[in-house]
């Protein structure tokens, strides 16, 4: 767009005496601010991808720059093969991690449940070996050794008993000289009496042996690895099943989190699928590219808008104009301009297709701060009135019109090559007198356009003023 201009335009020319010469007059003079820019509309809607993990959006089918669409037809169809197996490739991954999180929060739960009753049991069996092995130091074993060593005596008591109660009953026989039958009876029983208590004895003698050098001191070892092995499983539970839960713990939270993160990308991904339905929300007219902020921008657009094309997450591909939806005329002006405009100031605008059109405006809008390239953004409400039997606009055509800012009045002008600034930052004009010859004259000056300057001060109607492609006077 070409940047617009102030300037001041002369409502009847102002003829030169003859050429470097300029007769001053007093003409009426308004100011007005001229511009050029495009018909557009504000209800245009913009159709962008904004997507969340899907990055491939590849174009099948779309419809033409300037194409008419009904409401619900698609303006673009997209290739959605990938990201439907994607989709259904997700399905059952959510379902096997649905899976794998309920085992391991049910493990958890069983693991909360158990660990105290794992962590008393081993306290109570280090408890019980302790206590055991105290009662078989104190106790136990000093009763078993004394026990064995008691049965050994009363084996060797029992043996010298009927040892000599069979000494006795052969000592009363022999004094007898006769041996009766029952008498031979008792003897024999007393024989095997004695026999067996010498087995008893013998065997005492090898149990008590085997108990004082081998069983008590293997209980006793038995007793201390069983103590040993109490602590150390009581020790080891402390440390590691209050550790394993906590494991536990921080893995199910772990699933927890990595399932939320994975349904959260579950939900983009199929987020992202509903955006590939690239609908008109309205009846309209579909323009390639961006047209916000006062601009129709299709250069972005036009490099994937078409077959095999691959969208840009976050561009506009497309606007969709409503039909019947009003226009408007948005342009951008220099600062100076934009300082002389205000909301309601009147002009017109001619139609590039046809410009001898002319159509009322009104500026409806003018920016406060500039944009990045330092323009400022104006918008103008259009008015049939004025326009062209059958002159058609539609958005994206452009304009040229100008605005009334001011009206000056009766005002004396110069043009601005007339003026010379001087080195103190004043402007003089030669002016040439009635004899021929020229002089510089001071001036104060006003506002200027189009080659134009009104002069308030240093000069008089009717002067002749000279420009610089006057010959000097000599």
């Amino acid at each position: 767009m070409k940047p617009s201009r102030l300037f001041l335009t002369l409502a009847l020319a102002l003829p030169a005496a003859h050429a470097g010469e300029f007769k001053v007059e007093k003409k009426p003079f308004k100011s007005t601010v001229e511009f050029e820019g495009s018909f557009l509309s504000a209800e245009a809607h913009i159709m962008k991808i904004d997507p969340k993990v899907w990055s491939d959006f590849t174009i099948q089918e779309l419809v033409a720059q300037g194409g008419a669409v009904k409401k619900g037809d698609p303006i673009v169809v997209l290739d959605t093969e990938g990201i439907e197996r994607q989709l259904a490739d997700d399905a059952d991954a959510t379902t096997a991690r649905k899976m794998a999180l309920e085992i391991s929060e049910l493990e958890l739960a069983n693991l909360e449940k158990t660990t105290p009753w794992l962590l008393e049991a081993a306290e109570s069996g280090y408890k019980r070996a302790r206590d055991d092995h105290q009662y078989f130091v104190e106790v136990r074993r000093p009763l078993e050794e004394e026990t064995a060593k008691r049965s050994l005596q009363s084996s060797e008591r029992y043996l010298e008993s009927a040892t000599e109660e069979l000494k006795q009953l052969l000592k009363m026989y022999k004094e007898d000289d006769l041996t009766e039958e029952t008498e031979e009876i008792i003897l024999k029983r007393q024989r095997y009496s004695v026999e067996s208590a010498e087995f008893r004895l013998k065997s005492a003698k090898l149990s008590t042996k085997r108990a004082l050098e081998v069983t008590i001191p293997r209980s006793a070892v038995d007793q201390e690895r069983a103590l040993r092995e109490a602590e150390v499983v009581w020790k080891t539970a402390r440390e590691s099943l209050p550790a394993a839960l906590q494991q536990k713990r921080l893995d199910v939270k772990k699933l927890q989190v990595a399932d939320t993160r994975a349904d959260a990308k579950s939900k983009d991904l199929r987020a992202d699928r509903g955006q590939m339905d690239i609908l008109a929300p309205a009846d309209g007219v579909v323009y390639h590219g961006d047209m916000s902020n006062g601009r129709w921008n299709s250069a972005s657009a036009a490099k994937f808008m078409k077959v095999g094309g691959k969208i840009l997450p976050r561009v506009a591909l497309a606007s969709l104009v409503p039909t019947g939806a009003k226009l408007h005329l948005d342009a951008f002006v220099d600062e100076i301009a934009a300082s002389k405009l205000k909301g309601g100031q009147k002009g017109y605008v001619a139609p590039i297709s046809s410009p001898r059109s002319r159509l009322s405006v009104e500026l409806s809008k003018v920016a406060t701060h500039p944009g990045v390239d330092g323009k400022y953004h104006i918008q103008l409400a259009l008015s049939a009135e004025g326009a062209s039997e059958g002159l058609r606009l539609v958005a994206g055509m452009k304009g040229k019109g100008k605005i009334t800012t001011g009206d000056q009045g009766e005002r004396l002008a110069v043009p601005v090559k007339a003026l010379k600034e001087e080195q103190d930052g004043t402007y003089t004009v030669r002016v040439k007198s009635a004899d021929g010859k020229d002089s510089s004259v001071p001036v104060t000056v006003g506002v200027e356009s189009n080659g134009m300057i009104v002069v308030l001060s240093g000069l008089k109607e009717g002067q002749i003023v000279i420009t610089p492609d006057a010959p000097a006077s000599k």
